[in-house]
């Protein structure tokens, strides 16, 4: 089990329905993709985002744990598997792995990507002029995310 203890990667939507994670599969260029972590595809593959924070037009795409072979989300996905993913929608709520070294303090923490597949506190700008990031979730829980990378349940933007 995770260090923080989740066993999800999606945990539902914000209304609290029937909904189902919209999946979609293809083959992972990347190697040991844990999952929880963002990726972006190219045709019928996928692989980490490496995108910067200020690339703007960005998907959240997270790749989901291996249940049918009944992984857990501490259990990766080797290159050239067909992974199982979730093109996240606005409003899911979702655990996904944000880098060592964020302190979140609050719920609603904006959160952007870190250029290497993970999400990081996003900069908002508070002068003009500097350059801002492309925010694609906010936190929904308080954790300090130090020591390791680790799975942090959010919201969709």
């Amino acid at each position: 089990m995770s260090v923080t203890g989740k066993r999800l990667i999606y945990v539902g939507p914000a209304d609290g329905g029937n909904s189902k994670p919209l999946n979609i599969e293809g083959v992972i260029l990347t190697a040991s993709v844990l999952p929880g972590t963002i990726l972006e595809g190219s045709g019928t593959s996928l692989a980490t985002n490496v995108n910067p924070a200020t690339t703007f037009g960005q998907e959240l795409i997270v790749a989901d744990k291996d249940q049918q072979r009944s992984r857990s989300v501490d259990d990766v996905w080797a290159q050239n598997e067909t992974i199982v993913a979730i093109k996240a929608r606005s409003g899911d709520f979702l655990n996904i792995l944000v880098a060592d070294g964020n302190d979140i303090t609050a719920q609603g923490v904006p959160l952007s990507l870190n250029g290497a597949g993970l999400l990081k506190i996003a900069t908002v700008p508070a002068t003009v002029g500097v350059t801002s990031e492309q925010v694609l979730c906010y936190s929904d829980e308080i954790i300090n995310v130090s020591g390791a990378d680790a799975l942090v349940r959010i919201r969709v933007a």
